[in-house]
């Protein structure tokens, strides 16, 4: 394959990975709504701090849960501008790379005057350099990906158990 054509599929490949970085921002946000509708459900619509002891202490639990899941989707949603953020402490771009594609390295590396320095470097960088930044950009946005991914999946299942307590809530708030 010619360096034009992997920087085309490379590009295609590190975009797909982009989109699924918003996928994973949305499921967070979503669930998040759901958490907080949850809470004021709880805490404003059947009012269980007026019910029983257990009522109360399910709902309690219940809260816990949600806030924990709220977590974990604000934990999704943070910025990631650093390998350091996506990968752990001591990872560094490599040797005398300068990832342009990736804002954070973009903003810490070059001043606000220095557009012109950025350019000059950009504008000399061939085909092959170019697919493998997109390369790059793809495995690291994959990682940053996967790793939205874990949380989305534990504040998911954090929302199912605080349904299912909420629910319990409510029910022992009505019958209890």
């Amino acid at each position: 394959m010619e360096d034009e054509e992997r920087f085309k599929v490379w590009s295609s490949y590190a975009e797909i990975s982009r989109k699924w970085v918003v996928v994973m921002d949305t499921k967070a946000g979503f669930i998040a709504a759901l958490d907080l509708g949850l809470l004021g459900l709880l805490w404003s619509g059947a009012r269980i701090q007026e019910g029983g002891c257990a009522t109360k202490w399910i709902g309690v639990a219940a809260t816990i849960i949600i806030v924990a899941s709220v977590a974990c989707a604000i934990w999704v949603a943070l910025p990631r501008e650093s390998l350091a953020a996506i990968f752990g402490k001591g990872i560094r771009w490599h040797g005398d790379y300068k990832p342009v594609s990736y804002y954070g390295f973009i903003s810490q590396t070059y001043g606000k005057m220095e557009f012109a320095k950025l350019k000059n470097y950009a504008g000399g960088l061939t085909h092959a350099q170019l697919a493998d930044e997109a390369l790059e950009q793809h495995f690291v946005l994959s990682h940053a990906a996967a790793r939205k991914s874990g949380f989305v999946r534990i504040a998911g299942f954090l929302l199912l158990a605080a349904a299912s307590l909420s629910g319990l809530a409510v029910l022992t708030r009505l019958y209890g």
